[in-house]
């Protein structure tokens, strides 16, 4: 594909066939991944000939030939008689908008119901791929972390997607966690967006989509601000043309609905983004956030640009390095930024080139987290004081789902589990680790036993023998030590020693009794 590529290049620039009206700026003329190429030329007969001389030649010194027969033309901004012309000399089959590419739909228009509606057709068989009716809560919930939301995730960090497509993607979700394959609408224990919440919050941390479509946005816009991609590059020179991001109108009619929701997400972004100036040449005076004092424009206003005399679209480096002499203002938010402005023309350096910075927890960093921005952007909510002893290191997950729902009343026979955790949770808190994970996941088995045990007798009406139930209880526990001998250091070698010591205490006190 390398030689292919070559030979494109240099067929335009021999001039066998012209650029694409928005691609010769760039000099881009082609896209190819894996075995799939896209071609932009212009809409004439005598472009396409030429794009068809070089796949001959490519086919005469490699043995590779295109098939007519399975390419796609796709035109726009062609006259009626050249469209005509074209689709008369040529065998190809004319290709309309939106068209699938790599999976996702290519479109020009806003994202609507057809559009979105293959996303939730891939989810929906997904789910009717996973046939087996007995996965537990826990089994159902790794699933839809791992499987489900990486498919909602590979379109979210493409498009933003509607409110409505993100509504419909949760639904499916709630409806297989708590019903399986079946996707019965009602009978969920707990509200989606209690779900919805961290942890440490009484949730199960799947994460509120429209927060992780923002993240993916933002993300884009760290892509245009700090690489030199391709599509960066196109960007720049047929939609910034040489403004700067935070410049640009919100009501603009240029670019497709896409650029227009990122421009949305500027207040968000000017926040988190920051520039870090080296010789200034790529940092906007008025619109990048350069100094202490944040975006200039934003505090000086139109006012500002009047009163300091320095052009709209000036970088740092032409404001600063100027031989206009330091002037006098009777604002004293204009003097501030003329000391600024003489305090970096110090520090400048012609050498060094500026940095694009985000906002992390711990202060601006030079790379972009998904995770750290998702921190900073999403919903936070109240701690909850027994998450701790439900979401442990090596706990059983359908365990600790059980034991979720007993702590926040969703098991019909569990009504005051609640208070026997409180005694649970203080006893352990002045244990080792040890003690206090042999105390935590015992509690997750017991509620486990009983859970289990309140559905034989509802759907076989036997029930199990107390001193059998504690058996099985006792010997799960035995066995989840026994597996993490070794696999968590020193700290758990004594889990099993430890274990069977209380079994002794607890002997003896009944002996006391």
């Amino acid at each position: 594909m390398n030689v292919l590529s070559h030979k494109l290049d240099k067929a335009v620039r021999d001039k066998k066939f012209k650029f694409h009206p928005r691609c010769k700026s760039i000099s881009l003329t082609h896209l190819c991944f894996a075995d799939d190429l896209m071609v932009f030329i212009e809409g004439t007969k005598e472009s396409i000939e030429g794009a068809l001389s070089v796949f001959d030649g490519f086919a005469k010194c490699s043995g590779l030939s295109i098939s007519i027969e399975k390419s796609t033309i796709y035109m726009a901004g062609v006259s009626r008689d050249e469209r005509s012309r074209v689709l008369k000399d040529f065998p190809f089959a004319e290709g309309a908008l939106p068209v699938r590419y790599l999976g996702l739909p290519l479109m020009t228009k806003v994202m609507n119901k057809q559009d979105y509606l293959p996303l939730l057709e891939r989810i929906r068989c997904k789910i009717n791929s996973w046939t087996c009716r007995f996965l537990s809560y826990a089994g159902r919930l790794q699933l839809i972390k791992v499987v489900l939301m990486s498919i909602v995730n590979f379109w979210a960090a493409v498009f933003r997607l509607p409110s409505k497509c993100m509504k419909d993607v949760e639904c499916l979700c709630a409806s297989f966690l708590w019903s399986g394959p079946v996707l019965k609408s009602a009978g969920a224990k707990v509200a989606w967006k209690d779900i919805r919440t961290m942890e440490s919050e009484g949730g199960l941390e799947i994460r509120v989509l429209k927060e992780v479509n923002m993240v993916y946005g933002l993300k884009l816009i760290w892509r245009l601000l700090s690489g030199d991609s391709l599509w960066g590059k196109w960007i720049k020179s047929y939609l910034l043309k040489k403004k700067c991001f935070l410049e640009v109108k919100l009501n603009t009619q240029a670019g497709s609905w896409m650029w227009r929701k990122m421009l949305k997400l500027r207040d968000v972004a000017k926040t988190l983004c920051k520039k870090e100036v080296g010789n200034g040449r790529h940092v906007s005076f008025w619109f990048d956030n350069w100094s202490a004092k944040g975006v200039l424009f934003d505090t000086l206003g139109e006012h500002g640009i009047i009163a300091m005399g320095i052009r709209r679209d000036a970088t740092v480096e032409e404001a600063v390095m100027s031989r206009r002499r330091r002037r006098r203002h009777r604002t004293e938010a204009l003097n501030e930024v003329e000391a600024v402005m003489t305090e970096v023309k110090e520090k400048m350096r012609q050498n060094i080139m500026d940095v694009t910075l985000w906002r992390m927890k711990t202060g601006f960093k030079s790379t972009f987290s998904s995770y750290e921005t998702w921190l900073l952007v999403r919903e936070s909510h109240a701690q909850c004081s027994w998450a701790r002893g439900v979401w442990f290191s090596m706990a059983t997950p359908k365990f600790a789902f059980m034991t979720w729902l007993a702590m926040l009343d969703r098991l019909s026979t569990l009504d005051r589990v609640s208070k026997w955790f409180q005694v649970a949770q203080i006893s352990g808190s002045t244990l080792s680790k040890m003690g206090s994970f042999c105390v935590r996941y015992a509690f997750q088995a017991a509620i486990y036993a009983l859970w289990r045990e309140q559905n034989r007798i509802k759907h076989r009406g036997k029930s199990m023998v107390i001193y059998v139930l504690k058996k099985l209880v006792d010997k799960g526990v035995r066995n989840k030590l026994s597996l993490m001998r070794g696999k968590k250091g020193r700290s758990m070698d004594g889990a099993l020693q430890f274990w069977f010591g209380t079994r002794v205490y607890w002997s003896r006190l009944r002996v006391e009794v």
